[in-house]
């Protein structure tokens, strides 16, 4: 059995990790709308800079699957709309991919509205709004600053104040012209009114390589072409690294009903790869589905195993403040990520908005969707860091019992949520 996952140091206290060509932000929840805890909206001000930064000639494409939140304070709608009407100001030509469940006349703070933006008479924000089905779940964005300077942006959180203060988030922005130009033929197709099935695929698969890759980094675009194509697919190469961890698996996952990935992560165990994983109360016992609850059985059925190593399912913190643990706060959990062998000499981080569903990775007619694979050893590292400060020091093998919490010089209560 492989050491102990994360025992390289103390909890870590950063919440914004970068290194030559990316830079990763983690929110800190704090469950309340009236606190505006240090780094709480470290994803936020990320994206948010990156709007800031746009001048004449610069170009940004974004998309989100919600849109909301009204209070300038907190990160959210509100102040990304106000961004991004100062950038178009300026002359940046802005695209606006939303998900069809987001009304662009909703008006924020200061009267602006997506659909306001898109009418204004000087330089008009370019909004695309999806047909429907499928979700367009995407919660991305691209930057091209000029001279080279083409970034990405990937999270796992919407444009909203609560994948902030009451979820935990990643957002990742990678420097790239490869990705860049892959997540740009994304854009062109929902441009065109292609989403789902009917979008082009060519860009799908793009591979690129980072400063300090130690392999080749690719991006996987969703829906999949269906199996009969011969073309494989996310949940095939997710489940192809998980066969190959040879110490350590950390996962957390919003949502988790794969059965290839867990009897993959079951396997993974039985072979004495440490396997721990988070996935939130409020998706295993929720009234309108609980995805993952078949997911949480099989892990903790004996039955499932040839051994006496198991999948390893620890709590979140509840809130960044204080040391409660995950009681069903909702959608606490908002992440999509796994990291195989993280300390070992080949870590692969798989992050993206996709959760771990059918309609997120396996059918053909789900939804639109990105996925990054990397391998890269300081990314790695940046998401073990989050995964540390979000369920503390994690237990023995096969214990699934709470965690007792590190101690962190934070306040031990907050006013109450508004």
């Amino acid at each position: 059995m492989a050491g102990l996952l994360l025992a390289s140091g103390p909890p870590a206290t950063a919440q914004l990790v970068a290194g030559p060509d990316w830079v990763l932000a983690y929110s800190l929840p704090t469950q309340t709308f009236k606190a505006n805890y240090p780094g709480e909206y470290a994803v936020h001000d990320l994206l948010a800079d990156q709007i800031g930064r746009l001048r004449r000639g610069d170009s940004a494409e974004l998309a989100t699957f919600t849109f909301s939140g009204d209070s300038p304070r907190t990160g959210g709608a509100a102040p990304l709309i106000k961004a991004l009407d100062k950038a178009l100001g300026r002359g940046a030509a802005i695209h606006f991919v939303a998900d069809r469940g987001i009304n662009p006349t909703n008006s924020f703070l200061w009267g602006l509205s997506l659909a306001g933006l898109a009418e204004r008479p000087y330089n008009p924000l370019e909004l695309t709004v999806s047909p429907g089905k499928p979700l367009m779940h995407h919660k991305a964005a691209l930057f091209d600053y000029g001279g080279g300077e083409k970034w990405v942006f990937v999270g796992s959180g919407n444009f909203t104040g609560a994948a902030n203060n009451r979820q935990w988030n990643v957002g990742l922005l990678i420097r790239h012209p490869d990705l860049h130009a892959a997540y740009a033929a994304e854009m062109a197709e929902f441009r065109a009114g292609r989403f789902g099935a009917a979008k082009g695929r060519a860009h799908d698969g793009a591979g690129f390589r980072l400063a300090d890759s130690w392999g080749e980094c690719w991006v996987r675009f969703g829906p999949p072409l269906p199996a009969t194509t011969g073309v494989v697919n996310a949940e095939a190469q997710i489940r192809e690294l998980i066969h190959g961890a040879e110490e350590e698996i950390a996962f957390a996952m919003h949502r988790f009903n794969r059965p290839s990935l867990r009897r993959a992560l079951v396997a993974a165990a039985d072979r004495g790869v440490r396997v721990v994983g988070v996935i939130p109360e409020s998706d295993r016992v929720r009234a309108r589905g609980a995805v993952s609850r078949g997911t949480v059985d099989f892990f903790a059925d004996p039955a499932n195993y040839k051994t006496t190593n198991r999948v390893a399912l620890v709590p979140a913190r509840a809130s960044v403040l204080g040391t409660a643990w995950d009681s069903g706060e909702s959608d606490l959990v908002h992440l999509k990520y796994a990291l195989i062998d993280p300390n070992g000499s080949e870590p692969v981080v798989i992050h993206g908005a996709a959760n771990w569903t059918e309609s997120g990775l396996s059918k053909p007619d789900g939804n639109d969707e990105s996925i990054l694979f990397l391998r890269h050893a300081g990314i790695a590292q940046a998401f073990l860091e989050q995964f540390q400060r979000m369920t503390g020091t994690l237990p023995e093998p096969g214990a699934l019992e709470s965690p007792e919490p590190e101690p962190e010089s934070e306040p031990a209560a907050m006013p109450d949520a508004a």
